[in-house]
């Protein structure tokens, strides 16, 4: 390659006899004169391909681990793209694959992957010589890190950009991740503006100017963590996780050990990325200016990207795509810090990113195509912990339920993934299903609700006990709200408060006298209203037993 990044073939000595290479037909080179093949020569879907054994030793030059692959399309003699795998130990297992791409036969750009996990599988599934984009199907997943980095002619050196890097971590080595960690490398200056997503847009990816590595900040980190109980079951080309932050900063990218130097890489050798297992430490500590929180409540997203932050309602530059809007609980904090912090909270049985002062989750489109509740959550004063809870129900404007707890009824806890996963999936989760369905029991005796039935019967189909309690969950408040307005109803609808007083006795007796209501009609209602009103606040401060059996003492309307 020349300094400016130019590659071709057409100063090749084989390069004419190439160019006459019928479909399907071959040729072999010795390139280093040890008398045995190296390099083959191939026309084959109208490009010319040429694939170097760099170990020299391969018995099929096509299947090497340690083989390079210049692919010039349709035949041009400019290289189009460069697929190289590295067999870094020499053990017949590929320990790194890269693809670089390029326009007019000049490098603008090249994806480079690091496996950890000795398995020799192949980072990227490929189509036409380049990443199909299925990411399922490619290695995102185990102990991985890829990462992209864009060629500078000007300083000719790779320099970091877009997703720099993507690193996976599978501590208990069952083939899936337990955490993922995402950088989006960019212009300084580009948090701000209309491109939105400057670390994802391919125009600079693929333009002839490159932002030197001074220029170059960390903008937006993306941490997520999986709290599946173990072993695990999802398949490994669908790492489900459970949870993630998505954070905002002005980070210049600078870290100890983001210049890696593989002496076996073709030029440039050094690339730059956060190495793989400074990552996570990485996104615990990052300088974020805004936090952005999300949780998979429905147990439905199976990516291996995480679980991150929507284009919606909230915006944070450079977060990257796609995501899910239904049944994924959002949070948000405008407060920097450089500490990732959760709480739990005995209101709703869930945690929280500690300091967000608002949240939505808008439940639907799981077992039907509407939207059937929407929550939000806020902080009002200020104090980290959320105090107000709005529910809304389909495409009401005005929420049906507010509930504010003065105390926070909260708990700070350790951002550990083995501690959260072992109380989330022993204690928390089975305590919430045992809970939900004891009040439903008692809610299914006073209101009737299908879309609650439908919950209740994809809970009992599920076979993951988040995505049950969630059922539960949204079935428990249907429920709820019907059984609430039908107890206002019945109440109301009783001698008092509907008719005039009586004008008789004072009598302490219930019932009409004279078509009109007596003092112990007032007395009653007054009670039932009360009675109602506990049942109200319990259920609004997350005291589900304590709501259950204050709706079991309220009579049942006759």
């Amino acid at each position: 390659m020349t300094a400016n990044g130019r590659l071709t073939f057409r100063e090749k000595p084989w390069w004419r006899r190439a160019a006459k290479l019928a479909e399907g037909e071959s040729f072999t080179l010795d390139l280093n004169r040890d008398g045995r093949p190296d390099t083959i020569v191939e026309r084959s879907g109208g490009h010319i391909i040429q694939t170097i054994d760099d170990s020299g030793r391969a018995a099929d030059t096509r299947k090497s681990p340690d083989a390079a692959i210049f692919v010039s399309y349709q035949g041009s003699g400019l290289v189009d793209r460069l697929i190289d795998y590295i067999d870094n130990n020499h053990d017949g297992k590929s320990d790194e694959m890269e693809i670089r791409y390029y326009k007019d036969g000049f490098l603008r750009y090249a994806w480079f992957g690091e496996n950890f996990d000795h398995d020799g599988a192949q980072v990227w599934s490929l189509k036409d010589w380049q990443y199909d984009g299925d990411g399922f199907r490619s290695k995102f997943r185990g102990n991985v890190v890829f990462y992209l980095n864009k060629y500078d002619p000007a300083t000719r050196a790779w320099a970091p950009v877009s997703e720099c890097p993507f690193a996976f971590g599978d501590p208990n080595r069952d083939g899936r991740s337990e955490w993922v960690v995402r950088v989006s490398a960019a212009p300084l200056d580009s948090n701000t503006g209309s491109d939105t997503d400057y670390a994802n847009n391919y125009d600079h990816i693929w333009a002839e100017k490159t932002t030197p590595l001074a220029g170059i900040g960390n903008l937006n980190v993306r941490l997520s963590y999986s709290l599946d109980p173990e072993p695990r079951t999802n398949p490994v080309e669908k790492p489900h996780f459970t949870f993630g932050f998505t954070m905002v900063g002005q980070q210049k990218y600078d870290y100890p050990g983001m210049l890696y130097t593989n002496p076996h890489r073709r030029p440039p050798q050094t690339v730059v990325r956060i190495p793989r297992e400074a990552a996570e430490s990485v996104a615990l500590r990052y300088p974020a200016e805004q936090t952005g929180f999300s949780w998979d409540e429905a147990h439905a997203v199976d990516r291996w990207e995480g679980q991150f932050w929507i284009y919606e309602r909230r915006l944070l530059y450079n977060a990257g795509g796609p995501t899910m809007r239904w049944n994924m609980r959002r949070e948000y904090s405008g407060q920097p810090g450089t500490e990732r912090r959760l709480y739990y909270s005995a209101v709703d049985k869930r945690h929280h990113l500690f300091g967000a002062a608002e949240g939505w989750l808008e439940a639907g489109h799981l077992l039907n195509q509407q939207k059937d509740l929407e929550i939000r959550t806020f902080d009002h004063d200020g104090d980290g912990f959320f105090d107000t809870w709005q529910v809304l129900a389909g495409q009401d404007t005005i929420p049906v339920r507010v509930s504010r707890v003065p105390e926070p009824r909260a708990r700070m806890v350790k951002l550990s993934r083995e501690m959260l996963a072992e109380e989330y999936n022993r204690r928390i989760l089975p305590e919430a299903i045992a809970e939900n369905g004891e009040l439903i029991a008692a809610l299914k005796k006073r209101a009737e609700s299908s879309p609650a039935v439908s919950y209740e019967d994809e809970a009992r189909k599920s076979a993951f006990a988040e995505r049950k309690r969630y059922c539960l969950d949204v079935a428990r408040e249907l429920y709820f709200l019907k059984v609430r307005d039908a107890l206002y109803a019945g109440n109301a609808g009783g001698p008092y408060p509907r008719l005039e007083r009586s004008a008789g006795r004072r009598t302490l007796d219930t019932g009409t006298e004279d078509g009109r209501y007596t003092v112990g009609d007032s007395l009653a209602f007054w009670k039932q209203a009360l009675a109602i009103e506990g049942f109200v606040v319990a259920y609004g401060e997350g005291r589900i037993n304590d709501a259950r059996e204050i709706l079991e003492r309220i009579p049942v309307a006759r």
